[in-house]
C-alpha cells in the first residue's frame, strides 16, 4: 500500500510554523499498522499547486493523508481544491454546520458567515464530526485512492488521526497484513546518540527478529525497537527479550519508555516513595516547574517552584546567604547546592531541585563560560550537585538544564526493590 502525506499552508514553506503533526501519524502508522509513508509533501495556498498535486497524489497513492487550510478564512483552500481536482461542486453539510452552530453558542461566541465555509463538503466525500474543532475530518474517494483531510492545528489533527484515520486504515489493510508489528520505544538522558548505537550494537546479533533505531528527540535520544511476527504474543515476546538486554546495558540513562514523559517519570517515583518536591531555578526561570506542572495530578507530589533570578530572589525565596554568592558567585556549586536546601525548607517539601547558570550570550567567564550549569538536588538522603556544559543558543541550554534537573532527581531516587 502506497501512503503519502500532504502539508499545505504558505507558514510551513516559511519556516514561520514546524510541521509537528507527521510525526504523530508515522508513528501510530508503523505501530498499529505495520506500514510507512513513501514521501511527503509540502506546499503553499496556491490554488493552482493545490490542485496539482492533488491529482498526482491521487493518481499514484493508495492513501493521503492531508492537512491543513480547512479554516474559514479565505487562504483556506483545500477542500475548493479537492472538489476542483476532482472535477466535483461543494455542498453544505447540514450534520456539521449544526456541530458548528452548537460549539460557538457554547462558547458564547457569534457566528460568522465565513464559519459556514468549513461545513462546505465535496460531492460524494464523507465528513466526520470533530470533537475537538471546527472543520471535519473529510475522506474523499478518487479510484483507489482514499483521500484524509484533517485541520493542521496539532489537537484537532491528533484526535482525528488517532481515533478515525488509524482505524480506517486497521480496516483496510486487515486482510492483506502478514503477521503483527509492534513499536517498542525506549528513552535516554544523558547519552549522545553515538554512544547510544555503540552500547546497542552487540545486542544486534542476538535479537535478528528486531529492528532497532534511533531517534534524537533533543535533549533525550530514543532506541526505537521494531518487531514483527505471526502473532500479538509471539511480538511481545521478541521485544520484551531486547527490551530487557536493551536496559542491562544501558542502565539508569533510560527513564522510560513510549508514551512516557521524564517529569511524569519522576512525578511517579515521588509519589510512590511518599516525597514531595520544590524548586528553585534561575537561569531556567521556570521550565522545570512548569514540566512538573504538565503532568496530571501533579499537585500530588508538587508543591511549588520559585524562579531565583535575581541575588535579592535567591535569598528572599531560598534562604541563600549573600556572603555566599558574593564569595562564590551566583552561578556556582555552593550556590546551587544552597538553593536546592533552601527552597526546601522554605517550602517544607521532602526534596529540593534547583538550577544555576549561565544560559548566554552573555555571562560566564574563563572558568565558567556560557552554557554553564549547575544542578543541586536535595533528598531525605543527602545533597549532591552536578556540574553541566551546554552547548548552543540560549533556548537550547535553557532546554537541556531543565531536562537535565529533573533527571538528576530522578537518578538520585532509590531504586524499586
Amino acid at each position: 500500500m502506497r501512503i503519502e502525506t500532504l502539508c499545505t499552508g504558505d507558514e510551513l514553506l516559511t519556516g514561520l510554523t514546524a510541521d509537528t503533526n507527521s510525526r504523530f501519524f508515522q508513528s501510530l502508522l508503523l505501530e498499529r499498522c505495520g506500514l510507512t509513508v513513501r514521501r511527503s509533501t509540502v506546499v503553499g495556498d496556491t490554488r493552482d499547486d493545490l490542485v496539482e498535486v492533488l491529482d498526482a497524489l491521487a493518481a499514484r497513492c493508495d492513501v493521503v493523508l492531508v492537512s491543513g487550510g480547512l479554516g474559514p478564512t479565505t487562504d483556506d483552500l483545500t477542500i475548493e481544491c479537492a472538489a476542483e481536482a476532482a472535477g466535483v461542486g461543494l455542498r453544505e453539510d447540514e450534520r456539521v454546520m449544526e456541530h458548528i452552530r452548537a460549539r460557538f453558542a457554547h462558547r458564547g461566541i457569534a457566528l460568522t458567515e465565513n464559519n459556514r465555509r468549513q461545513a462546505r463538503v465535496p460531492e460524494g466525500s464523507e465528513a466526520v464530526l470533530n470533537a475537538e474543532g471546527s472543520a471535519p475530518l473529510i475522506i474523499q474517494r478518487r479510484g483507489r485512492c482514499t483521500l484524509f483531510f484533517v485541520p493542521g492545528v496539532p489537537r484537532e489533527y491528533r484526535h482525528l488521526v488517532g481515533s478515525f484515520v488509524i482505524p480506517r486504515l486497521e480496516a483496510m489493510t486487515a486482510a492483506s497484513r502478514v503477521g503483527v508489528t509492534r513499536l517498542k520505544v525506549l528513552k535516554t538522558m544523558g547519552v549522545p546518540e553515538s554512544h547510544l548505537d555503540a552500547k546497542v550494537q552487540p545486542l544486534l546479533a542476538r535479537h535478528p527478529g528486531v529492528t532497532f533505531g534511533y531517534r534524537t528527540h533533543a535533549p533525550e535520544n530514543h532506541l526505537k525497537l521494531l518487531a514483527t511476527a505471526p502473532d500479538a504474543a509471539q511480538v511481545e515476546a521478541l521485544l520484551q527479550a531486547a527490551e530487557r538486554d536493551a536496559r542491562a546495558v544501558l542502565g539508569d540513562t533510560v527513564f522510560g519508555a513510549d508514551e512516557q514523559t521524564l517529569a511524569g517519570v519522576l512525578g511517579a517515583a515521588l509519589l510512590a516513595k511518599g516525597l514531595s518536591l520544590g524548586v528553585a531555578e534561575s537561569c531556567t526561570g521556570g521550565l522545570v516547574s512548569a514540566a512538573c506542572t504538565e503532568v496530571p495530578g501533579a499537585s500530588g507530589w508538587f508543591v511549588g517552584g520559585a524562579a531565583t533570578y535575581a541575588p535579592s530572589a535567591k535569598a528572599t525565596w531560598a534562604k541563600v546567604a549573600p556572603a555566599l554568592m558574593e564569595t562564590h558567585g551566583v552561578v556556582s556549586a555552593q550556590v546551587a547546592e544552597a538553593l536546592a536546601l533552601g527552597v526546601r525548607e522554605v517550602l517544607g517539601t521532602s526534596c529540593g531541585l534547583s538550577v544555576t547558570g549561565y544560559a548566554g550570550p552573555a555571562g560566564g567567564d574563563a572558568v565558567n563560560p556560557v552554557g554553564t550549569v549547575f544542578v543541586g538536588v536535595a533528598t531525605p538522603a543527602g545533597v549532591t550537585v552536578e556540574q553541566h556544559r551546554f552547548g548552543g543558543d540560549r533556548a537550547r541550554v535553557r532546554s537541556f538544564a531543565a531536562a537535565t534537573a529533573l533527571d538528576a532527581l530522578r537518578r538520585s531516587l532509590p531504586r524499586p526493590g
